[in-house]
């Protein structure tokens, strides 16, 4: 595990193979039943207790995360150690409140636990991905097998360790580390799971699903996006524009719901660049350590390159660079900087307006009628997240139905505001939803009884 700010190796992690990961998955299988057995009311308090802990140790479970991938502390310490600990709490609340019993046409419909969860979580918001799925799954009733990403395992342990402190068997929450060709290949086809959760790559969540399916295992997969900003012609341009410029670039553009597209008013084009370069004037690149930086390294020189090679792909396709220039910049103290970029003048099947790229650039699609912006916003393999910005709510709201994605943001409105919110996309981003009673309900069966 390299830290990408020092470069320097921070420890290793070995990777379990298919006995190992058979190994964890019996395990979880011995506590299903008294967990599963055990009452919604406590299985709530026992989130909550974990959501005490993990607000205990959060500056320690920030700090892991910012030297595993580079993360900001500061943003760190807000989505990796606040947003948890709402999810924590929210899925409490929602379990509850849960309807775990409900009478249909002189039928009991009863909310059981699915069996034993497979949790597949990446390295880019590492914390947040574990609670989002395991919390639903232990609230369900569930036990569960985790596999977080290779990069970033030590976050992990700390957040298992936050939640058998509170109440959690220690064998109903199994981690098995390991990479995705050799532990998360073995873990996805295990015929002893119920349900398989994964957040990651497209390819990565069409190798799971296929290797689920040979057990016929549920999947639910949040797989990425590129995610429209669409600011509508009635906006406030000097208030809008340099918060839309923060939200595509937010953990260096390294979000699936970053909102890498710029739908802007061809209108204002001069008045929307100024106010672009003025607001990349304000990033801060350097140490994550450091609480005044706004922009670490990104993740790993693996993906530093390949967010390179799509710079030079757009610059090959004829992109005008608004803001940076595509290079490295080492001088911030790691190879791994990148500065924020805004590129236009591509053309609408250009691979830097049409892939993920991960990384800290965006892309301006200028229109000219509100009617070409939903069309432009819409135009898109993914579908997971998109924002509407409109001088009037209600405008912004008509717009937001018009778009093709799991979750529409009106005004700045942000995901981590609202945790018992369904959160999952449509298209090439995947299926099923996590966070709030949708969330929990994933990992439940029906049983109906008529009588």
């Amino acid at each position: 595990v390299i830290d990408p700010y020092r470069e320097i190796e921070i420890g290793t992690v070995g990777v379990a193979d298919a006995d190992l990961v058979d190994a964890a998955v019996t395990e979880a299988g011995r506590s299903l039943a008294a967990w599963s057995a055990t009452a919604p009311a406590t299985r709530a308090d026992i989130l909550d207790r974990t959501a005490d802990l993990l607000e205990q140790r959060g500056a320690e479970i920030a700090a892991t995360v910012s030297a595993e991938m580079g993360m900001p502390i500061t943003l760190a310490a807000a989505t990796q150690r606040d947003l948890p600990v709402s999810v924590l709490r929210s899925m409490a609340a929602a379990t509850r409140a849960f309807a775990w019993s409900e009478n249909i046409d002189g039928a009991v419909l009863h909310r059981v636990p699915a069996g034993i969860v497979a949790a597949i979580t990446p390295w880019n918001m590492p914390v947040h991905q574990i609670v989002a799925k395991v919390a639903a799954a232990l609230a369900a009733g569930c036990t569960v097998v985790l596999k977080p990403a290779e990069a970033t395992p030590f976050d992990a342990e700390l957040i298992r360790s936050c939640f058998i402190d509170a109440g959690v068997p220690a064998q109903g929450f199994a981690i098995v580390n390991g990479d995705g060709p050799t532990t998360g290949a073995a873990l996805s086809a295990h015929p002893g799971l119920a349900h398989v959760s994964f957040t990651g790559s497209v390819r990565g969540g069409q190798a799971v699903a296929r290797a689920a399916a040979g057990a016929l295992t549920r999947t639910t997969l949040e797989l990425g996006g590129k995610s429209p900003a669409v600011v509508l012609a009635d906006a406030d341009l000097a208030t809008v524009i340099p918060k839309v410029f923060g939200s595509g670039l937010v953990n260096s553009g390294q979000a699936c719901n970053a909102t890498t597209r710029l739908i802007l008013p061809a209108a204002h084009a001069g008045r929307i660049e100024e106010l672009l370069v003025a607001a990349a004037g304000a990033a801060r690149l350097g140490d994550p350590a450091d609480p005044s930086t706004t922009h670490g390294p990104l993740a790993s020189r693996i993906q530093t390159d390949r967010v390179l090679e799509h710079i030079a792909t757009a610059r090959e396709s004829g992109a005008r660079f608004v803001i940076g220039t595509g290079e490295t910049e080492p001088s911030r103290g790691s190879d791994c900087f990148i500065a924020p970029i805004v590129l236009a003048d591509l053309p609408p099947d250009a691979a830097a307006v049409r892939e993920e790229i991960f990384g800290p650039v965006l892309v301006i699609q200028y229109y000219d009628d509100e009617a070409q912006a939903i069309t432009l916003a819409n135009d898109c393999q993914y579908g997971l997240s998109a924002e509407v910005w409109s001088g009037s709510t209600d405008h912004a709201r008509a717009v937001a139905g018009e778009l093709e994605v799991g979750q529409v943001k009106v005004n700045g409105v942000r995901t981590r505001m609202r945790p018992a919110v369904p959160f999952g996309g449509l298209k090439r981003s995947g299926y099923g939803r996590e966070l709030g009673a949708v969330g929990l309900a994933e990992f439940t069966e029906i049983k109906a009884v008529m009588s």
